[in-house]
């Protein structure tokens, strides 16, 4: 877990609740890569592999957030990775 004192729940929480009013899914199966379901259930981007390690602060969960937000809205680009 990178954010010290976050669990992976409140991270969960924190990153569905960002993406308000959208309907957001964070899962995390092996504690290290996040899998991201973005939508409706005709319309849902899902984003996989996203590094629990690359998130090291509140910036760089309102970056994902706006990446994922974005990357709706134009689904034909790729996400990109943060670094």
């Amino acid at each position: 877990m990178s954010l010290i004192g976050v669990s992976m729940l409140e991270m969960r929480q924190m990153i569905e609740q960002a993406c308000l009013p959208d309907r957001c899914e964070v899962s995390c199966t092996d504690g290290e890569h996040l899998t991201i379901r973005l939508g409706q259930a005709d319309d849902v981007l899902t984003v996989t592999d996203v590094a629990v390690a690359n998130l090291n602060s509140c910036r760089d969960l309102v970056g994902l957030v706006a990446q994922l937000k974005a990357q709706r809205q134009a689904p034909a680009q790729p996400l990109k990775a943060i670094a």
